[in-house]
């Protein structure tokens, strides 16, 4: 089984709030919290156009492999700086379930309703292409038919700062019964 790439998306979080607002109505409404779900939703929605995917997706097609660096990381000091700051009073209901890096993976999943396997891999002592290369084995091994496999990181605090890029990934054969466009 041969995997071809049949969707490339790349942005920076500054882009975000516009893709988001033209891709609304096509996935399910959502309220964000912090910027780094604005990126997440606003490239994955990108990448799903790219490859000629509608959504709400609706079946278990598509695993998602998503890298994480410390971009996480702000949205973890916000909540504990709160907790410090005010005590337990200072605690966020709304930050707290983004102190855990796969609470990304469940938005976008929810977002597009992707029902495949979905897979957080921290960026720390790994890269992109080691993202990849996951995804591919997932599409090659079968536990995936398709795959959006990508990353986002910052290159420091705030929305400008932050970055993403994601691929999507197929069998060829899919992708030749889909008539998608193989990039490589």
């Amino acid at each position: 089984m041969k995997p071809v790439l049949t969707g490339m998306a790349s942005l920076r979080g500054t882009d975000a709030d516009k893709i988001i607002s033209n891709l609304n109505g096509y996935f399910k409404e959502m309220r964000f919290i912090h910027d780094i779900e604005k990126i997440m939703i606003a490239g994955i929605g990108l990448l799903l156009s790219d490859a000629g995917i509608r959504f709400p997706v609706g079946n278990n097609d598509i695993g998602l492999y998503i890298g994480v660096d410390d971009a996480i990381e702000d949205v973890k000091d916000e909540f504990f700086q709160g907790i410090i700051t005010h005590g337990i009073l200072g605690a966020s209901p709304l930050l707290f379930p983004f102190t855990s890096p796969n609470a990304l993976a469940a938005q976008a999943s929810i977002a597009f309703d992707l029902r495949g396997e979905s897979i957080t891999i921290p960026l720390k002592y790994s890269s992109y292409c080691d993202v990849i290369q996951y995804a591919i084995e997932c599409v090659m091994g079968g536990y995936s038919r398709m795959a959006v496999a990508g990353m986002i990181f910052s290159s420091g605090s705030g929305q400008e700062n932050l970055s993403a890029k994601f691929s999507f990934l197929e069998a060829y054969r899919s992708a030749a019964v889909r008539r998608a466009r193989i990039y490589h």
